[in-house]
């Protein structure tokens, strides 16, 4: 299995490190669906920017979701959050 890594903002790092936010939201576009169909990942490393600091969860699922999301899409790749390993 693979380690997924993906930069955010601080205000969705800080959102996913104080819990309130418990899954990762990405657009349904090739450079994603190629990412997650060809790979199969069982961690995610979340970097604050492009700054040393990190956080990294195990991950329940990644799959296309058509709930509410941050984006606002009607369909986006949805990454499941399970527990915070650092």
């Amino acid at each position: 299995m693979k380690t997924l890594h993906l930069v955010l903002q601080s205000k969705w790092f800080d959102k996913i490190a104080s819990g309130e936010k418990t899954s990762e939201y990405r657009e349904c576009k090739s450079y994603w669906d190629q990412r997650f169909f060809c790979n199969q990942y069982s961690t995610v490393v979340f970097h604050r920017g492009y700054k040393s600091t990190t956080m990294t969860f195990e991950i329940e699922s990644i799959g296309i979701t058509t709930e509410p999301n941050d984006l606002g899409l009607d369909k986006c790749w949805e990454i499941k959050l399970g527990k915070r390993i650092k």
